[in-house]
């Protein structure tokens, strides 16, 4: 067959309908006659206008396109422009699917597949893809594609807002898709393209470069892409470990540019990872919504950091892996899609990441593309890979915050370019010293990113061992306890005040413990304790309790009320009589006391125990010495206060230490 042919053209200045004529017609003239025109206007113009220009001057019937955050050609990359590339494969069959997107991504995978027709022949099939977005799952739409029509590989990106005016603006969603005649705001555009199976060969290119910058963590609390919690750690004050705690209205902003979370990978992807990046923040909520949206609970995951640097290696990268992947075809041209959020934390260095793509290919293999509102491209980059059922990633994904390239291999060379592409200039100040001073103001931009990466990654470790600390502090602390220190040192308050409190307390005592610790060796005695506290110590928590101490075979617990206190203790003497009934040679006694106590710091300014101190903890304290094995012993003050029904209920007068008169009580049997 006939080797590739292409035109490129670029149009500037502020009149959208202009600049797309203009590029159009520079595309036409290098290639009159073309199976798909590729284009992509800038976000910045009147994209009604740039449409309009477009549609004047090439067949609308082989257009496809969208807004863009910035142009890629021959020229570089430019912003405020509009960019065509006319294609023609010679030999293959082109087909054009459109859709309407809307809350069902998947609806739309499915529209796109029921225009199109059955694969041709034993060729290779590929897809390119302009598209807006709707609630982030849309890779439920290449699932549905892939379900219709077969598995080929996908490539191209969503449509871009004014992604600099920040989520809050309506002009940051606002974004565009050339339908061929037809201009849509929520609309996606398939071009599908049946190669000869000699023709052009597709390879694939994908990479992120940024940056981890703590330890593995697990996504602990989430509701879909909803994140709540991190390794039981608010969402919020996770980030703000590296962010600082004063912001607000600026947090996202900040979050979004530079922190993500890498999903880690298993099997034969190890050591790979997809991005997850920050795109609303919900303070009210305390959540924080990532896409490419999926159900995240439970992942493991990194968090990463985005340095210029290591955007432009991770083009470089994605590069290396494209060309490897065409497998000795030299290459004929590249389209690349990168995200608009690299774009911005890349900012005056932009025009690197495109050199680091084009020096792995060669200077005169042109590159066209956009940065986009997210980027469509195979995870794998052979095409073979992308095609195989086997291969978990095979196909194609929607990405964030990414770099993605499709070459086409060209055994027959690429016919060349009508004419070089030049970016206007105008006069100003001495170029040399401009860029001078730009070199100066980069360097110390990139000392400066070396030093708040190092910087993070030191108060994420910091963090991180203060997190396991607290977790390590709070397990052998009272639970309420831990959460009054917490809360009076977050007010700058960095002690604990005595205070008296009212509620229940209860000891549990094991028996029969004494005498098989006398004979058994240390580890069995321990093992078996804890076999019995862990359970008894749930079900404490489970129905509002707080265990305050441990004392060799028995527990002392705390309940704010009755009604609680009793419940508990109904389901602890169940749960010994179930142990009893299996064999187990413990029994338990419970004695429980509705009264007030102080809770005051007690020992020495070395060691302290902020505990309660008072007749209320006493009278339990007896009450538990004079139960019956298997049975709960609680005082008449408890009995009247709370309605839990026990199987038995016998009334008592006993003699306990401390009282001149015997005490009324209530001895429990479940």
């Amino acid at each position: 067959m006939a080797g590739m042919e292409i035109g490129i053209g670029l149009g500037q200045g502020p009149d959208g309908g202009r600049a797309a004529a203009a590029a159009a017609r520079q595309a036409a003239e290098a290639l009159p006659q073309a199976d798909i025109t590729l284009a992509f206007g800038s976000a910045f113009l009147d994209q009604e206008a740039v449409h309009k220009g477009l549609c004047a001057v090439v067949d609308p019937a082989s257009l496809i396109g969208c807004s863009s955050f910035a142009e890629i050609t021959p020229a570089g990359v430019t912003q405020g422009s509009v960019a065509v590339l006319r294609l023609k494969l010679p030999g293959a069959r082109v087909t054009f699917a459109d859709a309407a997107v809307g809350e069902a991504p998947a609806r739309t995978g499915e529209r796109l597949a029921q225009s199109l027709p059955p694969a041709a022949g034993e060729g290779m099939r590929l897809g390119l893809l302009a598209t807006a977005v709707s609630t982030g799952y849309e890779n439920d739409a290449l699932r549905a594609l892939e379900r219709a029509q077969g598995r080929f590989p996908v490539f191209g990106g969503v449509g871009c807002g004014r992604y600099d005016l920040g989520m809050g603006h309506p002009d940051f969603w606002r974004r565009h898709q050339y339908l061929g005649a037809r201009l849509d705001a929520n609309g996606a555009r398939l071009a599908v393209l049946d190669l000869p199976k000699e023709g052009p060969r597709p390879a694939f290119g994908f990479a992120h470069g940024w940056e981890p910058v703590g330890p593995q963590v697990k996504l602990t609390r989430c509701k879909g892409h909803r994140v709540y919690e991190i390794d039981g750690v608010p969402v919020m004050d996770f980030y703000r470990q590296m962010l600082g705690a004063g912001h607000s209205d600026d947090f996202f902003k900040l979050l979004i540019q530079r922190y993500g979370f890498a999903l880690l990978l298993e099997g034969e992807y190890e050591g790979s990872s997809l991005l997850k990046l920050p795109v609303r923040v919900d303070f009210k909520e305390g959540a924080i919504e990532l896409y490419p949206a999926e159900d995240l609970a439970g992942r493991r995951a990194r968090l990463i950091y985005a340095s210029r640097q290591g955007l432009i290696e991770g083009a470089r990268q994605a590069a290396l892996t494209c060309k490897g992947a065409l497998e000795g075809q030299p290459p004929g041209m590249v389209l690349m899609v990168s995200c608009c959020t690299r774009k911005t934390i890349l900012h005056s260095r932009v025009e690197h990441e495109l050199a680091a793509v084009r020096e792995v290919f060669g200077p005169g293999v042109p590159v066209f593309g956009f940065y986009s509102g997210g980027e469509i491209a195979p995870f794998l980059s052979r095409f073979e890979e992308t095609i195989d059922a086997k291969r978990r990633f095979a196909g194609s994904f929607y990405h964030t915050t990414t770099v993605g390239l499709l070459a086409f291999g060209a055994k027959k060379g690429a016919r060349p370019l009508a004419a070089p592409l030049a970016q206007a200039s105008g006069a100003g100040p001495d170029p040399a010293q401009l860029s001078r001073l730009l070199s100066e103001s980069e360097e110390v931009l990139d000392q400066a990113e070396v030093f708040l990466s190092n910087l993070s990654r030191k108060s994420y470790r910091d963090g991180e061992l203060l997190r396991r600390q607290n977790d390590i502090i709070h397990h052998y602390t009272p639970h309420s306890v831990f959460s009054r220190i917490c809360e009076n040192v977050s007010n700058g308050v960095y002690e604990v005040v005595d205070a008296e409190f009212s509620g229940c307390f209860m000891f549990l005592d094991v028996k029969g413990f004494t005498s098989f610790s006398e004979k058994h060796p240390a580890a069995e005695v321990v093992k078996a304790l804890n076999e019995l506290f862990d359970p008894a110590t749930r079900l404490i928590y489970e129905n509002d309790g707080d265990v305050d101490k441990f004392i060799g075979d028995s527990i002392f617990a705390a309940f704010r009320d009755a009604e609680s206190a009793l419940r508990c203790g109904r389901r602890l003497l169940q749960l010994f009589a179930r142990l009893k009934k299996e064999g187990g040679p413990f029994s338990v006694r419970i004695g429980a006391h509705l009264g007030r106590a102080v809770r005051a710091n007690v020992g020495s300014p070395e060691r302290r125990e902020y505990t309660y101190i008072g007749d209320g903890v006493n009278l339990a304290q007896r009450l538990e010495a004079n139960c019956t094995p298997g049975r709960m012993l609680i005082s008449e003050a408890l009995f009247k206060k709370a309605c839990v029904p026990f199987d038995q209920v016998e009334r008592k007068r006993v003699v306990v230490k401390g009282k001149r008169r015997p005490v009324v009580c209530y001895e429990c049997q479940p």
